[in-house]
């Protein structure tokens, strides 16, 4: 990768990068709640839960809207969509897409499917998921399908793990032990990536979707619902 590539790459990943992610949990309060999130190990364990399911789904989708015309790339959002079983967490991947490809764009990345994607998105004639966001935007910033794929599972583990990290509490330093140890679940769920077509996606994961739901009718909360 060009090092401008890597830095535009580094940028998009951060969690700096104005997507917020920052307000979602995705059902790991609901876990808190339940008892079953209380040290770095259970957010170890619910962590590679989620990375379970994104192998299955959105990292699919990143590789199939990466290049892909603008009606496929709609096709692979809707798909996306239909996977992700609970509200909260459509409209968690929904939210952060729209404001991660806005903010591209604010950047004055250009390109005639990222712009026109991103103006259906804006527009709600189509969901934004954002792993098909980060597949749509990846080819304009110069950034390879495989170097997106594991940014794009760097930084949905970052955010969870800051999530948990707030809510166990932990520490900063426990908290990036979690994250490094997690480094080998991102690698196989790239890998695991590359034997599903996006017809077959699909996310097998009920507790998650189980603690979603509750997590929508939770009263005391730190995160969105």
């Amino acid at each position: 990768m060009e090092s401008a590539a890597l830095l535009r790459l580094l940028q998009i990943s951060d969690s700096a990068f104005p997507t917020g992610s920052f307000s979602h949990s995705m059902s790991l309060e609901a876990f808190h709640e339940a008892g079953e999130l209380r040290d770095a190990d259970d957010l170890g364990r619910v962590v590679g839960l989620h990375l379970s399911t994104l192998a299955t789904s959105d990292c699919v989708a990143l590789r199939a809207s990466y290049g892909a015309e603008l009606e496929e790339a709609f096709r692979v959002d809707r798909l996306l969509s239909a996977t992700k079983l609970t509200r909260e967490l459509r409209q968690a991947n929904a939210s952060t897409g729209k404001r991660f490809l806005l903010s591209v764009a604010a950047l004055g990345a250009e390109g005639a499917t990222f712009g026109a994607f991103t103006n259906a998105v804006r527009g709600a004639a189509s969901p934004g998921n954002l792993a098909v966001a980060y597949g749509v935007a990846a080819p304009v910033l110069g950034v390879g399908a495989e170097d997106a794929l594991r940014a794009y599972l760097y930084s949905a583990s970052s955010s969870l793990v800051a999530a948990g990290q707030k809510l166990v509490p932990l520490g900063g330093g426990a908290a990036q032990r979690v994250l490094y140890a997690l480094g080998e679940e991102m690698e196989w769920a790239a890998k695991t990536s590359e034997n599903t077509v996006v017809d077959e996606m699909h996310a097998f994961a009920p507790t998650i979707d189980a603690r979603s739901m509750l997590h929508e009718r939770q009263r005391t909360r730190l995160y969105i619902s």
